[in-house]
């Protein structure tokens, strides 16, 4: 039984067959590089992706959803001027308000205000958005273009965009590009171990490319997944993706090499094996090993 494992497990390193396994994989890169880069908008960052649909606050939202339009955010427009404001200030507030009804997403109807503080120094207006199922991201646009407007023409009086929608822009231009970020850090963490266990200029690009390649094949079945399948997936967890294939295929080719060294340093009959023989079965397995990483 164990002789047939190990035919079975030697198939991939034979003289032919790792040739194939390495035109398997190359035709898998090839065919999911394209897929890999549609991940993106295949993402939902609406509010209910964040959280398991048995989750209350999501019950919340697909209740709210059926007397008004999903993923809608509140904005509050605020306007100060400190020695109070003036009949100008008043006048900009409301002509502001008539311009935010009409951009883009704002909620038709959803525009109250200016409404003035009870000192005179201040004012507010209320905008809702609908920043539909980009989330975060869907708020960056509308929010600009309300900082814009408000502080165009402003002649001293201080305006501000907060409230839900405010926030979320702020906090989707923070993790803008996160994915990336982590994608990066990661890999140069894995450089630079690889580079401290082989001790090799060179022998650390094995491993890595695997990682990639896993990388890919990842990245474009999770895409098939979400827009064919129903699998939600958000800007989050496609970017600890990245991250969680990075590190297990990097460990899967440490454990190869570590049990390869394992086998190259034992003994036969007392004497130590010469690293030529060693060297000898790197050549032959070196075409199947190097996308078995891939495999995890």
């Amino acid at each position: 039984m164990d002789k047939v494992a190990r035919r079975i497990a030697g198939i991939p390193a034979g003289s032919w067959t790792k040739w194939l396994v390495v035109g398997f994989w190359v035709v898998v890169v090839l065919v999911a590089y394209p897929l890999m880069g549609k991940l993106n908008g295949a993402e939902k960052n609406d509010a209910s992706a964040w959280l398991p649909a048995s989750a209350e606050s999501v019950k919340v939202l697909d209740v709210q959803s059926r007397v008004q339009p999903p993923n809608t955010y509140s904005g509050v427009v605020v306007y100060y001027r400190a020695s109070g404001l003036t009949a100008a200030d008043r006048a900009k507030a409301a002509a502001d308000a008539r311009r935010f009804a009409g951009l883009p997403g704002v909620v038709p109807g959803q525009v109250a205000g200016p409404v003035p503080s009870a000192d005179g120094m201040a004012m507010q207006t209320l905008v809702s958005v609908n920043v539909g199922s980009q989330g975060w991201n869907g708020a960056i646009a509308p929010v600009d273009s309300m900082r814009t407007i408000a502080a165009s023409g402003a002649n001293g009086l201080a305006t501000h965009v907060t409230g839900l929608l405010g926030y979320a822009a702020d906090n989707a231009k923070v993790y803008k590009g996160l994915g990336g970020t982590l994608l990066y850090t990661a890999l140069a963490v894995v450089i630079v171990m690889l580079l401290i266990s082989y001790r090799s200029p060179v022998l650390w690009l094995l491993p890595v490319i695997s990682s990639v390649v896993a990388l890919v094949t990842a990245d474009a079945v999770v895409y098939l997944l979400a827009a064919h399948a129903g699998l939600t997936v958000n800007e989050e967890s496609a970017a600890i993706l990245d991250v969680l294939v990075l590190g297990a295929s990097t460990d899967y080719a440490l454990l190869i090499v570590a049990r390869y060294r394992e086998s190259c340093a034992g003994t036969t009959g007392g004497t130590r094996r010469w690293p030529r023989p060693c060297a000898a079965r790197a050549r032959r397995s070196s075409p199947a090993a190097a996308p078995s990483s891939s495999r995890c």
